[in-house]
């Protein structure tokens, strides 16, 4: 595995995280083309990942010991069921 120097890391992190935005922005403008469900995803997959990122390398879970990042993890993977159950409920009513 190739040893990255932190900054490089943490402006690769950021530059995916611009790009994730940049996606998000993107596809709003095709929201009319794509099929609802499929949008709802594919911007929940987009926030889960980012959410990720910026808790293992900006919030430094990642260097912290498993115990507490299993925890925090635990508690978004929580967060995103319950906001996809709202997202569930609002596009059945």
């Amino acid at each position: 595995m190739i040893k990255l120097n932190t900054t490089y890391l943490y402006l690769l992190v950021f530059a995916i995280l611009v790009g994730g935005t940049d996606i998000e922005f993107n596809l709003a403008t095709l929201q009319a083309t794509i099929p609802y469900n499929y949008y709802v995803s594919i911007l929940l997959g987009l926030a889960g990942m980012k959410a990720i990122l910026i808790a293992m390398f900006y919030q430094h879970l990642k260097y912290e010991p498993r115990s507490l990042s299993s925890w925090v993890i635990i508690g978004l993977v929580i967060a995103s069921l319950l906001m996809s159950l709202s997202f569930l409920q609002l596009h059945g009513h």
